[in-house]
């Protein structure tokens, strides 16, 4: 069972005195889950580049995209930390970064919420080439 959040409450009274804290477990599934969107960039010419990009609650999609060689599973690359820039016109938001200062990539967030939903979608480019990603809850 997975366990990963704390609430500890402090016993003030005088009729719980000896009592130092009362912790209570509050389980993961309570809080917003954490996410991660997961695609290929197609390619004609050369092997497909897979990423991943994680979301959570405290950052949303402001993470570093991981690239990586569809075939063989090597790293390729990861992006500097995503920037929110803005929602496009049909309300989708926009995340921005770039790999070494050199080549741009782009996320959007398809979905018209904040937190994307298991089975949502993103777009990704990178250096001009998009790929289309699927959203699932993180596995630890």
């Amino acid at each position: 069972m997975q366990w990963t959040h704390v609430l500890r409450l402090i016993a003030a009274g005088p009729a719980l005195v000896g009592l130092g804290a009362l912790a209570m477990t509050v389980p993961s599934k309570v809080l917003a889950a954490d996410i991660v969107c997961r695609g290929t960039i197609n390619r004609a010419h050369a092997d497909d580049i897979a990423f991943s990009v994680p979301w959570s609650p405290n950052t949303g999609f402001e993470r570093k995209v991981e690239f990586r060689n569809a075939r063989t599973g090597a790293g390729l690359s990861q992006s500097s930390r995503l920037r929110f820039d803005r929602k496009n016109d049909k309300g989708q938001r926009i995340y921005r970064g770039n790999v070494s200062g050199m080549a741009n990539v782009t996320l959007i967030n398809l979905s018209r919420f904040f937190q994307p939903p298991p089975g949502g979608q993103v777009s990704v480019n990178f250096d001009g080439q998009w790929g289309r990603g699927t959203c699932s809850n993180r596995r630890y």
